[in-house]
């Protein structure tokens, strides 16, 4: 069946089978139960295909079950079905038993395949031949060369990082779908909490060159968000002016947006998706490279932010509405992409 390169055809039959890691609640899990959700609202066949990994507790994990969106084991071998793929797991597409179904990949992180693809590269390295059968192909890396000879592999982006990602690579994704923020924590803002001069950041997803900043600012409240539940973090970004970020975006993060709801301002770095203002329209005095001669304007913007926080968390109202809007706008991008014909 040939693609159409500016959506994808569905017919009154084709089944959309989309797969998710079993038991998992992080970002990418919800966003395909989100997709799976909306495209049953919308009126498709839509499935969830759990698959396990080392890590897997459960089957659907309880955070999830509020989606109800159908769980099937068995998949049709037909080229009017659709599976839907987490950049994750690629290994379906080179299986037999889903030869005629069409395979759509869903880019919800850029770092995520690649951190994939080595460790199944790593697996295999010391296999027999490796190097005679790797040279002609017959191990089952999914690689931007095999992608690009697939005509029956559809590629959707998540964030326009992704997307640009995808196109240096000479792959025309179909179109464009994000996620949305979950509406319960839209439920725990409080405009009435009084912002205190708190400076939040996730210390997993940052280094040693916050801690160099951290360092040299002994003076100023800096608060970790480690170890909460989705409450608590909601009530620390409620009290916070500031939520620092030098972390490699490798998609459309969620808290940078969580904290952006909660009315705090932002100093970000420019990796991945946070470099581009089509993912994170804030103005550009905020972002900075990963250098150690940015550090001293780094801190100036950092007490700026606190000493001014009534007036530059203006500069964070467009971003803020674009959240609000997210939901609409994921709406739209399936019709956009899945087309009934």
């Amino acid at each position: 069946m040939k693609q159409s390169s500016d959506f994808i055809p569905c017919y009154s039959a084709t089944k959309i089978y989309i797969f998710c890691p079993a038991g998992f609640a992080t970002g990418g899990p919800e966003a395909l139960h989100q997709l799976g959700a909306r495209l049953k609202e919308l009126g498709f066949n839509a499935f969830m295909h759990y698959y396990t990994t080392p890590d897997s507790v459960d089957v659907v994990h309880e955070n999830y079950k509020k989606y109800g969106v159908p769980v099937t084991d068995e998949l049709e071998n037909k080229a009017q079905h659709i599976m839907v793929l987490p950049e994750t797991h690629l290994l379906p597409i080179f299986e037999d038993k889903y030869q005629f179904i069409r395979k759509a990949i869903w880019w919800l992180s850029v770092v995520n395949y690649y951190i994939t693809q080595n460790d199944f590269a790593d697996t295999i390295k010391d296999r027999p031949f490796f190097k005679l059968r790797a040279y002609f192909g017959d191990f089952r890396l999914a690689t931007f060369r095999k992608l690009r000879r697939r005509n029956d592999v559809i590629n959707i982006s998540h964030s326009h990082f992704s997307k640009v990602h995808l196109l240096e690579n000479r792959i025309k994704p179909v179109g464009a779908i994000s996620d949305y923020m979950n509406h319960a924590f839209f439920d725990l803002v409080n405009e009435s909490t009084v912002k205190e001069d708190l400076i939040i950041y996730n210390p997993i997803k940052n280094d040693e060159f916050l801690a160099e900043i951290m360092s040299l600012t002994p003076t100023l409240s800096w608060m970790p968000i480690q170890g909460m539940t989705p409450v608590q973090v909601a009530a620390l970004m409620n009290r916070a002016k500031l939520y620092i970020d030098f972390g490699y975006h490798p998609g459309k993060e969620r808290m940078p947006r969580e904290a952006c709801i909660m009315r705090c301002s932002m100093i970000v770095g420019k990796s991945g998706s946070a470099a581009y203002q089509e993912d994170m329209p804030i103005p550009d005095k905020y972002r900075f490279e990963k250098s150690r001669d940015q550090i001293p304007t780094i801190i100036e913007r950092i007490n700026e932010c606190l000493n001014n926080y009534d007036r530059l968390i203006a500069d964070f109202e467009p971003y803020r509405k674009a959240l609000y809007r997210e939901e609409e706008e994921f709406t739209n991008a399936i019709k956009r992409v899945f087309v009934q014909q």
